[in-house]
């Protein structure tokens, strides 16, 4: 069959093939939340962290702060230890914070920290024996989940030291308890000074995970730049995993701060929090702009002499032009797409309070499972998207966008709907019918089985033409195919553009009667259109359960 009616009929089995294929593929390992054991806590399972450090604030903005992100976060790590000038646990616990974090539902296990001083951890690594055991003791004794070891700057001759202090951790810690390693970001594999420090692979033996802290690509006293591009993020992260350490055991960092420079001074990198960008900006009536390369914003903008002083961080803006490099609701979307992708175990963030509220709306429903793509936040199909790609059905145009409004190709959705019916998994040899479609072709093997089967039909003898477009009739008629409806003979279209003279008539009637296709607000179907990826979403999400039906 070569006619207009079998041309259309293919186009819309592919569609619904390709749905499913494009969320088979982008969604590369689930989400790591996707429970809620409170109204502020995510349900903590083996593979599940997502953490904020607590620091440099009150105790009162802490759990403001936690409040408001409710159901992204599922352990609190505030500084609770620090170092004597001998190496020795100086105790700051915060009980009364510890029992309003426990009643959150939240881990507590908060962190101890030299400050960066390298002296003083290189001291404490001498006297790693009696500091491990004063650390265990404060966590058993103080009622806390575990503990979380941020000694920074030490050197590459103290490896051994700090992998030994990590091991009489392990040994000493009750089996229940936390363990974990706020390490370096190392995207260049760097093996010396502060970087060389760390033993990865024997680390992660004696943990329950390493805390990449995968910030402060550019730094105070620095060039200008962000505090954390994409590619910086993901070599860190990949860095770790060539070094054998399993990816269950990393946990990603993300920054809630960015860093200013005065463009005409010789130093900046200044920090300022994520909350307060928007009003320096404002203020000095600057201009926000994406880096689309780095994948991270900055913005703009002029301190003039008149003006009345801003302080940050206690230091006052001097009149001249700034650059301000910070993160934003995209910027942070896209670093959270890597934890699915290399399959790590979570995310962290330094620090809370410093983030601007707002991310917190899209954080808790992606920790929750609810977003998969950059693009189909708050989407009308964006339920019907992430059905398909946890279905499998389905992948995305990258791994961050779906691109939700473009339209489909007929190879697209045969992929789709092949997929959905399992008519891929047929252990046969593949025909070689459609001379437009060789055998590299990405959709060869659907193309073929699905024409074998009868589900869809060239535009002319062997032909194709898998780069066209599919319109919606064509995919209602192929999808009709599939699922066999019988013809309601009592009922009329409910279209205005469909009467019974339409060549797709019957087929569009089956699939409106079972609620799988649906007309537009002024009652038409618009046959014709182009059928957008969002919308081969809505129509094989709907027809889900009878496609998995389909003989096999």
């Amino acid at each position: 069959m070569t006619d207009n009616k079998a041309y259309k009929i293919f186009n819309e089995s592919r569609d619904k093939v390709m749905y499913r294929k494009l969320i088979n593929c982008l969604l590369i390992p689930s989400l790591l939340i996707t429970l809620f054991a409170s109204p502020y806590s995510a349900d903590a399972s083996v593979n599940d962290v997502h953490l904020s450090y607590l620091y440099g604030s009150s105790s009162s903005n802490y759990l403001k702060n936690l409040d408001l992100a409710s159901g992204a976060l599922n352990t609190a790590t505030p500084l609770f230890f620090e170092l004597n000038a001998d190496g020795s646990l100086k105790n700051i616990i915060d009980k009364n914070l510890v029992q309003e974090l426990h009643k959150r539902g939240l881990k507590v296990v908060p962190f101890i920290s030299n400050h960066f001083d390298r002296k003083l951890g290189q001291i404490a690594m001498k006297n790693r024996e009696s500091l491990s055991t004063q650390l265990v003791d404060a966590v058993v004794k103080n009622n806390l989940d575990g503990l979380d070891v941020d000694i920074e700057n030490l050197n590459h001759t103290d490896k051994a030291d700090f992998t030994d202090f990590i091991r009489l951790l392990r040994e000493k810690m009750p089996k229940d308890k936390t363990l974990s390693i706020a390490v370096a970001a190392n995207p260049n594999g760097w093996t010396s000074g502060w970087h060389g420090s760390y033993d990865f692979l024997k680390l992660s033996n004696y943990t329950d995970y390493l805390m990449i802290m995968a910030y402060d690509e550019s730094w105070n006293g620095g060039p200008a730049g962000p505090v954390a591009s994409l590619s910086f993020v993901e070599n860190s992260i990949k860095y770790i995993l060539k070094q054998g350490v399993d990816s269950k055991k990393v946990v990603l960092g993300l920054p809630f701060y960015g860093r200013f420079w005065n463009d005409s001074e010789s130093q900046g990198g200044y920090g300022v929090s994520n909350k307060n960008v928007s009003n320096l900006v404002s203020k000095y009536k600057g201009k926000v702009y994406f880096d689309n390369a780095s994948k991270s914003p900055y913005a703009k903008f002029t301190v003039k002499s008149n003006d009345s002083p801003t302080y940050i961080n206690g230091k006052q803006l001097t009149p001249g032009n700034y650059t301000l490099w910070y993160e934003n609701d995209l910027s942070l979307k896209y670093k959270l797409r890597l934890v699915k992708k290399y399959n790590i175990r979570g995310t962290g963030s330094w620090s809370l309070t410093q983030e601007e509220p707002k991310i917190w709306n899209f954080y808790s429903s992606w920790a929750n499972g609810k977003h998969n793509f950059i693009d189909s936040e708050n989407h009308w199909a964006e339920e019907d998207i992430m059905f398909l790609y946890n279905k499998g059905w389905i992948k995305g145009k990258n791994e961050y966008m779906f691109d939700p409004n473009s339209f489909l190709t007929r190879a697209q959705a045969v992929s789709i709907l092949t997929k959905a019916i399992g008519l891929n998994d047929k252990n046969e040899p593949v025909p070689n019918y459609f001379t437009d479609v060789p055998t590299d072709h990405w959709a060869k093997t659907a193309i073929e089985l699905a024409h074998k089967y009868n589900i869809v039909n060239g535009t002319k003898p062997n032909i194709f033409e898998p780069n066209s477009q599919v319109t919606r009739a064509q995919l209602s008629a192929i999808m009709a195919r599939i699922l066999d409806y019988p013809l309601d003979t009592t009922i009329k279209s409910p279209f205005s553009d469909v009467q019974k003279e339409h060549w797709a008539y019957e087929e569009i009637l089956k699939l409106s009667s079972k609620g799988i296709i649906k007309g537009k607000e002024d009652g038409g179907f618009y046959p014709n259109d182009f059928v957008t990826r969002a919308q081969v979403a809505a129509m094989v999400n709907r027809a889900s359960a009878d496609l998995e039906k389909y003989p096999k």
